[in-house]
């Protein structure tokens, strides 16, 4: 029939090292932090200051894990240490608009894909 729908699905590991992968042209040293960094990124320039205990709750990611993805946001200047914990710096911040504004153009490719999918689907059960 050729009408079936599918949801993309979210693998943020997969976009997240494309993303990073792409914007490295524009962003020094983006390709060289590990892709799910980019989530205590978001969370450091959406929140401000936070410590690692607070982050790896909020992110429900492991400790060591996290201190892995905080140590290379530090390394590369995306964050720094801070009296509280970490912060992002100016770098950090640029990152993640560039990934963020690639992030909502992916989005809405996909939700304008699905929804012409189900105006064809409707179309087809409505018989025209």
């Amino acid at each position: 029939m050729g009408y079936a729908i599918q949801g993309q699905g979210h693998n943020p590991r997969k976009w997240l090292a494309q993303e990073s992968s792409d914007l490295a042209v524009r962003i020094p040293h983006l390709d060289e932090i590990p892709p799910q960094a980019i989530l205590p990124l978001a969370k450091l320039v959406a929140d401000g200051e936070s410590d690692a205990r607070k982050l790896a709750l909020a992110l429900d990611i492991d400790k060591a894990q996290l201190a892995e993805y905080l140590n290379a946001l530090c390394e590369f200047k995306f964050a720094e240490e801070s009296w509280n914990g970490y912060k992002a710096t100016s770098a950090g911040e640029h990152a993640f608009e560039a990934v963020g504004q690639r992030m909502v153009a992916r989005e809405l490719f996909e939700v304008k894909a699905r929804l012409q999918q189900l105006e064809q689907l409707r179309r087809h059960l409505n018989g025209s």
